[in-house]
């Protein structure tokens, strides 16, 4: 097991975040569907290199997955028998790239180790706002270095809720039944479901108490391993809608308090026979 110096990955984080954020604050809206994803490659691409480069030069035995445009895989034979070790790093550089190629400030950066197939550490970066939330396993989580916790609510009735769907949502017909089941169920129970950010950027609000629960259907691993490990650390709980562990490639998210996260499962569980 490396061990590794959390505030210097911090300040890798957060020096590519000021990267990023001058990139946003000077760019235009970027409307075509085309430009969007050139647009995209030419921005994250270097952002992930960077970071990947950093991090190999720091910690040169921990490996490196791979997230090309929502394709899970190793880049190659020397990061895939790294992984198999147990250590690799999972990185979004840009956790809201259509919000960030349209010049809307809800987008982040995440950043996870992943250990024998758990997240270890993770770091979700709200560039924008200034906003560092991390955590690390049986250490706790934090924002901005304050201890963070869920917030106390003991049912998921008359709560504020949020929701998104994965990249390219549309490719899992079954998923986009179960999203819009789950918002039927939801809705005459709570006060609001919003889609606020970037899903980890979500995540990151559970654990803070900001927001009483977040759920997804559909395949968004990259986005969420990193948040259960927060949302966890903080006193909540992340699983699958079907109350089995969350883990890379399911097919879908539950997070909340204790309390809350039980009887929304119970709504929520009406969506898996749609």
């Amino acid at each position: 097991m490396t061990a590794i110096d959390t505030e210097e990955v911090l300040a890798l984080l957060r020096e590519a975040g000021a990267d990023l954020c001058e990139i946003f604050w000077r760019g235009e809206p970027v409307i075509e569907a085309d430009e969007m994803v050139a647009a995209f490659r030419r921005i994250d691409g270097p952002a992930n290199a960077g970071l990947k480069r950093a991090l190999a030069g720091l910690y040169p035995a921990i490996g490196w997955l791979e997230d090309e445009l929502g394709g899970t895989e190793a880049e190659d034979a020397e990061t895939a028998a790294m992984a198999e070790r147990g250590e690799y790093w999972i990185c979004d550089a840009i956790d809201g790239a259509v919000q960030f190629l349209r010049a809307i400030p809800n987008w982040s950066m995440s950043l996870t180790l992943m250990r024998e197939g758990v997240p270890a550490f993770t770091a979700i970066f709200d560039a924008v706002h200034d906003e560092m939330f991390h955590a690390s396993w049986g250490k706790g989580a934090f924002r901005n270095g304050e201890r963070i916790r869920v917030n106390g609510r003991s049912a998921h009735y008359q709560g504020m809720f949020a929701t998104c769907q994965p990249p390219f949502a549309g490719r899992d017909p079954r998923a986009v039944r179960q999203a819009g089941a789950a918002l039927s169920a939801m809705l005459p129970d709570v006060v609001a479901v919003r889609n606020l950010s970037a899903a980890s950027l979500q995540l990151a609000y559970v654990a803070c108490g900001r927001i009483d629960g977040f759920w997804e259907f559909g395949d968004d691993g990259f986005n969420c391993i990193g948040g259960t490990l927060l949302v966890r650390e903080a006193g909540g709980l992340a699983t699958q809608v079907d109350g089995k562990p969350y883990q890379l490639g399911s097919p879908h998210i539950a997070a909340a308090s204790p309390g809350t996260h039980a009887s929304m499962l119970l709504r929520l569980q009406e969506a898996l026979e749609a």
